[in-house]
């Protein structure tokens, strides 16, 4: 919820008067006096809140142990978790917004199941998109950042189809739910700017030049709408070993929660424990 609370700040911050309603999807074990904190946070901000619990029962069959757990799945039921919501702009935790996302959620997805950024594979997984049935590997998208069109999924049962695939590909599946959208609703994906969804892997493969083109992938390094920090443990801000740039705007903004004291992973650091050089760039543009 911290790492989520900093996200929804980021959002909200930069909302620009907007109305801004978020739907919190959680298991059943969400304390109460978390969402009382996150809700009071979301209201100072302008916008207002509602927690979606997701049952246990609905992700019997998928796989949810080991590299993900069961929050995972919870976006692939949004059609049918929230019947009453024609498009929903779907977030990842482990992301900011570093501008605001009106233009995004005014893209015209009226044809497509759901608009996202396209995924960048590290060089031994480039093979997956093969694996999937797809022709080029650039078909696959990345589902930190996804603009869903909930009334035309709903029609097809995408939900349920999606549901079912996981089901009987859980042996096979290298990426979880991300393996299972894109492999039922990826024919119908709007391609969306790579501003996005600005990755780690941007920068940690040469090869995104020819995913996005090099005119684009400068525009979105250089002026990202959304920077998401992808990927396992050091690619997290807050774990200790994490190298990724605009690191620090995440410190900025998770002071501004409910939970401003970072538990750093990776090392024996305690609450709060931000890099001194870190810190200093942090007091910087909070005084600036």
């Amino acid at each position: 919820m911290p790492h989520s609370a900093a996200m929804l700040h980021s959002v909200l911050a930069r909302s620009a008067g907007r109305d801004v309603r978020v739907h919190y999807l959680h298991g059943p074990d969400l304390p109460e006096d978390d969402r009382e904190q996150l809700a009071r946070m979301v209201a100072r901000q302008g916008g207002e809140v509602s927690f979606r619990v997701v049952p246990d029962e609905l992700l019997e069959g998928l796989p949810t142990q080991g590299f993900t757990l069961e929050a995972t799945w919870y976006r692939i039921f949004l059609p049918e978790l929230l019947p009453e919501v024609d498009r929903i702009l779907f977030l990842d935790a482990d992301l900011l917004a570093l501008r605001p996302l009106a233009a995004l959620w005014e893209t015209d997805v009226s044809e497509h199941y759901l608009a996202a950024v396209t995924n960048v594979f590290q060089a031994d997984h480039l093979f997956r998109a093969e694996q999937l049935g797809f022709d080029r590997p650039d078909t696959y998208f990345n589902a930190g950042v996804m603009l869903f069109n909930l009334d035309l999924m709903r029609r097809d049962g995408c939900a349920a189809a999606m549901r079912q695939y996981g089901i009987e590909h859980a042996e096979k599946l290298m990426f979880r739910d991300q393996d299972v959208l894109n492999a039922v609703l990826a024919g119908r994906r709007l391609a969306l700017h790579p501003r996005w969804n600005c990755m780690n892997s941007f920068r940690a493969f040469p090869w995104a030049a020819y995913v996005f083109g090099s005119a684009a992938l400068g525009e979105a390094m250089d002026a990202p709408a959304i920077r998401h920090f992808e990927g396992p443990g050091p690619n997290k801000p807050w774990h200790q070993q994490c190298s990724a740039d605009q690191r620090e705007l995440y410190f900025e903004e998770r002071r501004q929660t409910p939970w401003p004291a970072v538990q750093m992973e990776g090392g024996e650091a305690g609450p709060s424990s931000i890099p001194r050089r870190m810190a200093r760039r942090v007091r910087r543009r909070l005084s600036a």
